[in-house]
């Protein structure tokens, strides 16, 4: 997901794990439908409102969304990246013509490029330091660009992760793989700490594509965000 020097344990994302995480998104978008249309969402939003410039798709682990954007973008303007570099290796064989990048220690700072949209798609509730990482991440955006955050809505931390836990507690990792559950206001309050703006925002249901209402079915939290301006 996240390198180390952004205070996730990459010993934990290892390419078993990464799998778990791409048989759940598969079920998601071709099952039950809830993860085509955050994917959908995030596309659609991007299109009305990025013009030209590159995307970023951080803590891609399969690939799902960044096929997803390269197939609406074009692979020249879509790059994905992320912590595991097993994860990158495979990304690079299996999706041909996007860039996949390796976060490594430095990532952020040695990093040359900048973004007009960066996504972060259930990464945050995993990270210990959620505001430091969003500063780190913040500094590969265009002044105008535009950050996408998706957080789990769980009713109880980590039930939207079960065979994740599972996998660690089989591991003899007794740790919730998700950190923090994340409501309304304390991913705004995290994002403004981090001098983001938010301008808009989408509930994501798990049985209704058009709902954006705060429920019990809820599968996660959009926010769309800019650098706040002074």
């Amino acid at each position: 997901m996240v390198a180390k020097n952004n205070h996730a344990d990459h010993r934990t994302y290892t390419l078993t794990y990464q799998y778990l995480v791409g048989f759940k998104v598969l079920f998601g978008r071709k099952i039950l439908r809830h993860k085509q249309w955050e994917m959908d969402h995030v596309t659609n939003y991007l299109s009305d409102n990025i013009n030209g410039g590159m995307i970023l798709d951080i803590g891609c682990s399969t690939g799902h969304l960044t096929q997803c954007l390269s197939n609406r973008f074009g692979p020249d303007r879509v790059a994905g990246a992320d912590i595991s570099i097993n994860s990158v290796k495979r990304n690079r064989e299996l999706y041909d013509g996007i860039n996949f990048h390796h976060i490594h220690n430095g990532f952020y700072n040695d990093h040359e490029a900048r973004y007009s949209a960066i996504t972060v798609m259930h990464v945050l509730e995993h990270i210990v330091e959620p505001i430091e990482f969003l500063n780190e991440v913040t500094k590969l955006l265009d002044n105008n660009g535009i950050l996408v955050i998706s957080v789990p809505q769980e009713r109880i931390r980590g039930d939207l992760a079960v065979l994740e836990n599972i996998f660690n507690i089989a591991r003899g990792k007794f740790q919730n793989v998700h950190l923090r559950n994340y409501t309304f206001k304390s991913l705004s309050n995290e994002l403004d700490s981090a001098g983001l703006h938010v301008q808009d925002f989408k509930y994501n249901s798990l049985l209704r594509k058009k709902s954006n209402d705060v429920g019990l079915m809820n599968h996660s939290l959009i926010m769309y965000a800019k650098k706040t301006i002074n």
